[in-house]
């Protein structure tokens, strides 16, 4: 049996088969996934960057201090919500059409272009149609793998993220420490420019984090092959 054969969808798997080659479809393919999504990751970085950097430099200081903050906390909200964007176009580009792909031919192709993919129809298509998806898995029995196998991955995805993005996390910490000595009143002392030092780590680490998430896709993607074999009965 070939690897293609190993991993397609239209097989029955158990919650370790589901976690097992969803990693190893991720694995085999993850230089397609990269070529596929590499710029829709970088505005996800970007846009990650922008969001923590203002949360932390901006919005935080005068928040632990109960200042007026209406302004900057809608402007915040702003880039919350262009995050949400940036996160829905990174995982169609990166996972769900590429998952489309394997789920039709049992292979992920290479994308035609070198800005990889741009998948708008998809997108909409998929977003509209992920309700009744969810009412499917519902009716197939497989909303309790669906819960289990998302626990597993969140832990998973946590602890990997602690460990590759401790230069995020140790920053995080010192403006907390930072904005809490500004509300106590004490001399803090930080850079001028730590808008674009916040900016910098956050970015980077965003990049690490997109393609950290992308990987919970891949059991998903079997879980609904499942759904879809439970239908056929």
């Amino acid at each position: 049996m070939d690897k293609n054969t190993e991993l397609t969808l239209r097989r029955n798997r158990s919650i370790q088969a589901v976690i097992r080659d969803g990693f190893r479809l991720y694995g085999q393919y993850f230089s397609r996934l990269l070529r596929s999504s590499w710029i829709q990751a970088i505005i996800y970085a970007l846009v990650t960057g922008l969001s923590m950097a203002y949360f932390f430099t901006y919005l935080l200081p005068p928040l632990m201090s109960d200042y007026h903050i209406s302004s900057k906390l809608l402007i915040w909200l702003g880039t919350v919500v262009a995050f949400l964007i940036a996160a829905i176009l990174f995982a169609f580009a990166g996972g769900v059409a590429p998952l489309h792909d394997h789920s039709l031919t049992d292979n992920i192709r290479r994308p035609q272009h070198w800005w990889g993919r741009w998948p708008w129809k998809l997108t909409f298509k998929g977003l509209s149609k992920l309700p009744r998806m969810l009412w499917k898995a519902v009716r197939s029995h497989q909303l309790g793998t669906l819960i289990v196998v998302s626990l597993i991955m969140l832990l998973l995805v946590v602890i990997v993220m602690l460990l590759l993005m401790m230069p995020a996390v140790i920053m995080g910490i010192a403006n907390v420490e930072a904005a809490a000595g500004w509300a106590a009143g004490d001399e803090v002392d930080m850079p001028d420019n730590l808008f674009m030092l916040n900016f910098a780590i956050f970015s980077v680490c965003g990049f690490l984090q997109a393609y950290i998430h992308l990987t919970t896709l891949f059991p998903l993607y079997y879980i609904w092959g499942n759904v879809l074999m439970k239908n056929k009965k």
